[in-house]
């Protein structure tokens, strides 16, 4: 069930919203709000694939259980005990999240060398990275003495909450039972209702009207020989990509958020005009941001603190080392790796830049963070290292720079426009949903800037909610998954 689904908007929601506050008005009773909420999640997982549900129940017992060993060995002084058991989680975690998502790509990778054998074609469920290292971060909390209050319900729900589940933000234990046990957020608050969902309504304008719009463009570039593509060819294919990336997760993120906000529940921001970032480091500041926290927490910190003296290098070394694992941990593929390299080597590069206080022209560097970005798109998004090479080396001009003959017809098909200069170089992408993204990544504030800045009139914010809603649902095209449901 897609956020932008007929079924999700005019369904499960008003469903869950209406079951949500029901239960929790009556009075000693109010804690089945929760339960509530554990079940419409459950449902919400189960409708892309029921066999998917047992596994995520057998996470969440399972980690449940062993942080119940974890806290209670730490509360006995018995340090070794919890050193265990804590493990224990770490690697039933990391293990199925292995299996699921990486063991395909081990067995292809030996293939190579001459093993020759068979694939499983495991298929990834939805949202294991998400649930799996939510629960990780969990037990470090818990070995930590961070987390010590366990409730079986709401730890359910904090793992399988619906508006984070498949594709983030990461949540954190502390702040999300807070809220959980709090009985006055289980009553209609109509400000965060209207601000929720005109935030909600937000993030399905820049996935239905933008994010989409540049769908089978992208396909044509990266889905067919990306050896053919000549140099506007490659440019606008790389472009499009990452055009729609920052719109289909910004939109889902905008969305999540909303959604929790409608039912009184704050979850992190996960996305910050991260394309106005001057520098890598402002881009993972901006960009997943839930992520990033919980990269430098939970692997950047803890291999700095492992060092007996921490120097320049060391540090760097770790910055590398974390952000190649966040590479990693984002698919099964060499892509994925180098996607992770050229990012942590951006963060290194950007670092000694800070350290020795190296001057750049201002919009030099805004480039060249773009640039950046856009190569690890490229890579992000290609089949192989060789489609991304063969699009890198077209965007340098060196297959030449007229359209291809198949991209050429298809853009001339949907838009009929050709440039004068040239009949024989079309234009084929979505050009108003394309200058509509520069200008809204360029000058517009965030979404989440927008709502806390907005005075809302609540009469007026559903008027207007409703109204593009509405808009919304007339002009999309078809149901589209988010990209980061793929990992």
């Amino acid at each position: 069930m897609l956020f932008n689904s007929y079924e999700f908007l005019f369904l499960f929601l008003p469903i869950v919203l209406g079951g949500y506050f029901f239960f929790g008005g009556m009075k000693g009773k109010s804690r089945l709000a929760n339960v509530w909420l554990v079940l419409a999640s459950l449902f919400f997982y189960s409708y892309w694939n029921v066999k998917y549900l047992p596994l995520l129940l057998a996470s969440i017992g399972l980690n449940y259980l062993i942080s119940g060993y974890i806290l209670r060995y730490r509360k006995a002084k018995m340090k070794g005990a919890a050193q265990k058991a804590f493990w224990l989680g770490i690697v039933f975690n990391a293990g199925l999240l292995g299996f699921y998502k990486y063991t395909d790509f081990f067995i292809e990778n030996l293939d190579l060398l001459g093993a020759n054998l068979p694939l499983l074609h495991i298929i990834l469920p939805l949202g294991i990275s998400f649930f799996t290292i939510t629960q990780m971060v969990f037990l470090v909390d818990c070995y930590e003495e961070v987390a010590k209050e366990r409730n079986l319900i709401d730890y359910a729900l904090f793992v399988s909450f619906f508006p984070h589940l498949l594709a983030g933000p990461i949540l954190y234990h502390k702040s999300m039972m807070k809220q959980f046990a709090d009985e006055k957020l289980r009553w209609v608050d109509w400000e965060n209702m209207a601000r929720g969902f005109v935030l909600f309504v937000i993030g399905l304008a820049k996935k239905v009207i933008i994010a989409d719009s540049f769908v089978k463009y992208v396909g044509i570039g990266y889905d067919n020989d990306t050896s053919t593509l000549t140099f506007f060819d490659a440019w606008l294919t790389a472009l499009c990509y990452m055009t729609q990336l920052f719109f289909d997760f910004s939109g889902y993120s905008d969305m999540a958020v909303g959604l929790a906000r409608m039912m009184n529940i704050k979850i992190p921001i996960n996305f910050n005009s991260p394309y106005r970032a001057y520098g890598i480091i402002d881009f993972w500041s901006r960009f997943h941001m839930s992520l990033t926290t919980t990269i430098t927490n939970y692997l950047y910190t803890p291999m700095v603190m492992n060092c007996k003296k921490i120097t320049f290098p060391k540090a760097m070394l770790a910055t590398f080392s974390a952000m190649f694992i966040a590479g990693i941990w984002h698919g099964a593929g060499w892509t994925f790796v180098v996607f992770g390299a050229i990012h942590g080597m951006g963060l290194v590069v950007n670092h000694v830049w800070k350290k020795f206080h190296f001057w750049m022209w201002r919009p030099l560097g805004y480039a060249l963070t773009l640039l950046t970005v856009l190569i690890g798109d490229v890579f992000f998004r290609a089949k192989s290292i060789g489609d991304a090479l063969n699009m890198l080396t077209a965007m340098t001009g060196a297959n030449g720079f007229l359209w291809h003959p198949k991209v050429a017809d298809f853009l001339n098909n949907h838009l009929a426009f050709s440039l004068e200069s040239n009949p024989h170089i079309y234009s084929d992408f979505p050009k108003l949903a394309f200058m509509s993204a520069i200008l809204l990544v360029a000058f517009v504030p965030s979404s989440n800037e927008i709502i806390k800045k907005l005075a809302l009139n609540r009469k007026i914010a559903w008027a207007v909610g409703i109204i593009l809603a509405i808009i919304i649902m007339l002009i999309r095209d078809k149901d589209t998954e988010f990209i980061y449901f793929q990992f």
